[in-house]
């Protein structure tokens, strides 16, 4: 299953990169096609080499690309015009480029992995390039004399066997196994991989196809949805309205899949209203004209021609009404998931998760032990859901002034510096053996508000985790550790900038939240910049009831912050310790009076190596400091 799931995540991001493409296709084809809204003939003499060259090339130098770097995909590329020319037939070369592009890739990358001990120095450029180019001869001339009409035989008997499902009326039932499927997580398979080529192929015959529509249908979705919202209350009815909306409008569908999981006899009426949907679309000859991605109402009236909007809109309510009554009756049997029952809507805020087991939400078997930087969203294909739920946690961070990035990324290909994972519960297995060393937190609703606030909290309130293991031999270490170190910051303006500071100061426990207001307020009255590119930021007293504790945070902008007058601080230092805070900020003066040294402090790449650099002059006294 996992395999089949990775083919059908790298089948989605190969499509999903070149989806404008398609898109594109489709509004010629809309609007200026046979069956357009103005159609014009002479459009005929753009969409064919647009199906012929342009897509089959674009997916084959993608999918090279994706495996062995931009040279894999010039290569790949190369073939795929050996595969065209030796395709006598009409058949679209949109599916053997999305296999000859990646296969093309991984020969290249395999044959420079094994070049790299074997050429001499000097003569890499031209080794590598020469080997691609003698790969790619080979490869083409191969495609053209057999590869070609091997695939035009086999597209033949796919085509022959679609063609009769469709003559025979089985087509609508397809729901049978498409709606399951999709639940399970293989609605990129199910998708990219058979459907979207069939219906390639049927609209150079047709027009347009009816297997756009199989998939990508809203409805059954969206009723499943709507039954949840009407049986529920409080927050898990918010939930519920939050994710109808994003999945019938937003066209993201992986947000109902968890509440299907949560109550499997729902899959049912599921796949009544797949039936009920895929009935209308075949008995009012529905279809659409290109793939309709993300799958939303809206992207299906865009790729819907001329003359079939009332098609597609009756078959995506006929499935919606079939879902909604199906799954209405089974979760109001033996009362549905109560509103006041978290576990029946498994919608779990963070404290929840803490009193779970572990076999309920999988953790790292160690608790954390170091402040969270980064934090990434992890979903199947890591561009539909994660990228949602990275964009509501983003705002929240903001909002709160936090040091903190979130990004988004697929579920087998975390990034090394994450410091915690959030993915579907369903993934969060797979997440932790592809990345075992981070916290994961599972996550059933990508829109509950609960879980983003409880996060929020957390990490507003947690301390500098890693520092307290760490030994306190001497003034530096307890006064600065690599979790006071942010490296590679960004800020819109000074403010911005000031506050990301502060919002360090306050996770690390060493000041309260009103501090940073104070911080600003005498950034108000006098520039905190000092010169050599250097900024103190710091509140209007060294008395301040807002310090909990001395410590010194810096934070890094490589790419600058504009102060005052164009000076720009590429360091930002915030010093707090009452009685001690003369005494640090004399280190410190004295560590940024070399521009060589702050020059430094400004290329490090890390936080151990600017805690290393700076604890030397924290540690001792500074008129016998040496850089």
């Amino acid at each position: 299953m996992n395999r089949i799931n990775r083919i059908g995540r790298f089948l989605s991001y190969l499509v999903f990169q070149n989806i404008a493409g398609l898109i594109g296709l489709g509004l010629l084809r809309v609007l200026f096609g046979e069956r357009g809204w103005f159609p014009i003939p002479a459009v005929q003499d753009i969409l064919t080499p647009i199906l012929k060259y342009f897509l089959p090339l674009l997916f084959a130098y993608t999918g090279g690309r994706m495996i062995g770097s931009h040279r894999g995909g010039v290569i790949a590329s190369f073939v795929m015009i050996g595969m065209i020319a030796g395709n006598p037939s009409d058949y679209s070369m949109l599916m053997p480029a999305m296999l000859v592009g990646p296969l093309t890739g991984w020969i290249i990358a395999r044959t420079d992995r094994w070049l790299t001990d074997r050429i001499p120095v000097g003569l890499e450029l031209l080794c590598y390039n020469v080997a691609a180019g003698f790969i790619g001869v080979v490869l083409c001339l191969f495609c053209y004399a057999e590869v070609a009409y091997w695939f035009v035989l086999g597209m033949e008997g796919i085509h022959g066997a679609a063609k009769l499902v469709l003559e025979s009326n089985y087509l609508p039932w397809v729901a049978l196994a498409v709606e399951p499927g999709k639940v399970m997580f293989l609605n990129n398979v199910i998708n990219h991989g058979i459907l979207e080529p069939l219906g390639i192929q049927q609209t150079k015959e047709f027009g347009q196809s009816v297997f756009f529509l199989l998939e990508t249908n809203p409805g059954p979705g969206a009723g499943l949805l709507l039954a949840y919202y009407l049986r529920l209350k409080n927050k898990p009815r918010d939930n519920a309205r939050s994710s109808l909306l994003i999945q019938f409008v937003g066209g993201i569908h992986e947000v109902y899949f968890p509440y299907a999981l949560m109550r499997p006899l729902v899959i049912v009426p599921l796949i009544a209203g797949g039936l009920a949907g895929n009935w209308v679309f075949v008995l009012l000859e529905g279809g659409l004209v290109a793939t309709p991605s993300p799958g939303s109402l809206i992207a299906l009236m865009l790729m819907a021609p001329k003359g079939m909007h009332l098609p597609v809109l009756g078959g995506v309510l006929a499935s919606a009404a079939v879902s909604f009554a199906g799954s209405y009756l089974v979760l109001a049997w033996k009362g549905g998931p109560a509103s006041d029952d978290p576990a029946a809507m498994a919608v779990h805020s963070i404290s929840e998760k803490s009193e779970k087991s572990e076999e309920e939400v999988p953790l790292n078997e160690e608790p954390q032990r170091k402040t969270i930087r980064k934090i990434y969203f992890a979903c199947d294909a890591g561009m539909g859901s994660s990228a949602m739920g990275a964009a509501l946690l983003r705002k929240k961070i903001k909002q709160a002034g936090l040091p903190v990035e979130v990004g988004n990324c697929s579920v087998d290909d975390i990034p090394a510096d994450a410091d915690l994972v959030i993915s579907q519960a369903r993934l969060t297995a797979r997440a932790q053996e592809a990345a075992p060393r981070p916290e994961h937190l599972s996550i059933v609703s990508f829109v509950d508000a609960a879980f983003y606030d409880g996060l929020i909290g957390r990490l507003r309130s947690e301390g500098p985790q890693g520092a307290a293991n760490e030994p306190e031999s001497g003034e530096g270490e307890a006064l600065f550790t690599p979790d006071h170190v942010q490296i590679g910051a960004q800020a819109d303006d000074k403010w911005q900038a000031i506050r990301q500071v502060g919002g360090l100061l306050v996770r690390l426990g060493l000041v309260r939240d009103d501090y940073i207001d104070r911080m600003i307020e005498r950034e108000r009255v006098l520039s905190t910049f000092i010169g050599n590119g250097v900024a103190l930021p710091h509140g209007v007293g060294a008395a301040d009831t807002g310090i909990l504790k001395p410590g010194i945070v810096i934070a890094q902008y490589p790419d600058g912050v504009t102060f005052d007058e164009g000076n720009k601080a590429y360091l930002l230092i915030a010093v707090v310790g009452g009685e001690q805070q003369m005494g640090l900020v004399s280190r410190i003066a004295f560590m940024i009076e070399k521009p060589e040294t702050v020059q430094a402090l400004v290329r490090a790449e890390s936080p151990l190596e600017m805690h290393r650099r700076v604890s030397a002059f924290l540690q001792e006294p500074a008129s016998e400091t040496n850089e």
